[in-house]
């Protein structure tokens, strides 16, 4: 299955999230420039972890429904997908 083939809206959504796990991801960066807290950054890169891994898990389930909802068209693609969603894990 390819990204293409989401709703419109569940790429949006995952594109806006992207774009606030980058932010974190710089806040970050400034972060070690400034030389912050160790622990502090820690907790910042755990978070943006989990955010980034919030994404994949949001897009994991849009590219189910998808897959579930044609399943004769992407029975194939089921086996696939199982593998990528445990890579997130």
């Amino acid at each position: 299955m390819d990204v293409g083939e989401l709703e419109d809206e569940a790429i949006s959504s995952a594109q806006q999230r992207l774009r606030r796990v980058e932010g974190q991801v710089r806040g970050i960066q400034r972060m070690l420039d400034e030389g912050s807290d160790c622990e502090e950054v820690l907790r910042q890169i755990a978070a943006a972890s989990k955010a980034l891994r919030r994404v994949g898990v949001h897009l994991a389930v849009e590219g189910l429904q998808h897959c579930a909802l044609d399943s004769e068209q992407h029975g194939a693609d089921l086996d696939r997908f199982r593998r990528s969603f445990v890579e997130l894990t």
